[in-house]
């Protein structure tokens, strides 16, 4: 199944990225005419952006697919680099880490660390990734949905780098969980996104009706107050915590791009803007391992980032930074 999809993916998307690379000049051009009749920079900005994320994506293709003993953590640290220098320069957005987050000093000793990071809309898991692996020097490990293998580059570094593609709410997803988190050493994080999804409006009244429809009426009023983040699955969660009993967690909350720090549409990108980011570091003492306080320890957790959430959102004072 996995040389069956390969051969479909790579060589079809690699086709289309070139194509896009040849046919640039006459994209941009055609762009900035419709800039210029929408009064709007986007048409270029969105361009720009697929131009340069196809030459990073076919560059790093090519390194994958040539099989070389590299340092893939170094790989993977170069790729998101570069990412993210495009987008700030393209989009004109940046990362601001709040005053007061984890430093890197306090994040690099332990049994690992399992980072339960909040799902705005598209675009935020590039700059979480970039945060931990970029700023912070760690070592990846993620938990990802099993769709995205169908995305090349993901599914082709996934034989180099620990990435764990998972159907959500799955015991199978949760013994990989487990397995991953319990493998890891000192340097290493696993990012988990506990809410399982970008959050949306219409996720987040979907969530709130099917907790009140399954009886769980003290769990759908708390997700009706919780009006920034989506419920947190427990599941993938405890497996992570239970897997790792030694290691720290880090929160990581973020306001989004969305002047509400909500929900924006996929096709309208952030323009101007500033994802304002807060870091806390659990030590692991502080974290229950028992599977019935874990839950209320998230949910606990949960309303905590819903609450920063809701009181930042569009709070950008803070300076941005660049890597050390």
């Amino acid at each position: 199944m996995t040389a069956l999809r390969r051969a479909v993916t790579v060589p079809t998307v690699m086709a289309l990225e070139v194509l896009i690379l040849l046919l640039a000049p006459l994209l941009l051009v055609a762009a900035a005419l419709v800039a210029a009749g929408t009064r709007s920079t986007r048409p270029v900005r969105s361009t720009a952006l697929i131009v340069a994320y196809a030459g990073i994506e076919l560059a790093t293709l090519g390194r994958l697919l040539r099989g070389e003993e590299l340092d893939w953590d170094a790989v993977l640290r170069d790729v998101l680099a570069r990412a993210y220098t495009a987008v700030q320069a393209i989009l004109d957005v940046q990362l601001v880490l709040e005053e007061g987050s984890a430093t890197r000093g306090q994040l690099t000793g332990g049994h690992g660390l399992l980072v339960l990071a909040r799902h705005c809309g598209p675009g935020d898991s590039l700059f979480i990734a970039w945060l931990l692996v970029v700023h912070y020097r760690l070592r990846l490990r993620a938990v990802l949905k099993s769709v995205l293998r169908l995305e090349p580059t993901l599914d082709l570094a996934s034989d180099h780098l620990p990435l764990c593609f998972v159907a959500p709410r799955g015991e199978r997803a949760r013994r990989r969980i487990h397995d991953l988190a319990a493998a890891m050493s000192p340097g290493d994080a696993l990012l988990l996104f506990p809410e399982g999804g970008n959050f949306s409006q219409a996720r987040w009244r979907r969530a709130v009706s099917s907790l009140s429809m399954t009886g769980a009426y003290d769990a759908a009023r708390l997700a009706l107050r919780r009006t920034h983040t989506l419920p947190p699955h427990r599941g993938g969660a405890a497996a992570a915590l239970l897997g790792a009993p030694k290691a720290d967690v880090l929160v990581l909350a973020h306001t989004g791009f969305a002047a509400d720090g909500r929900d924006r549409p996929w096709w309208r990108l952030p323009v101007h803007r500033k994802l304002l980011v807060r870091t806390i570091l659990v030590p692991a003492a502080t974290v229950p391992r028992d599977r019935e306080m874990l839950a209320i320890w998230l949910d606990r957790t949960w309303s905590r980032v819903d609450d920063w959430v809701r009181s930042h959102s569009g709070d950008m004072t803070a300076e941005p930074f660049s890597p050390s």
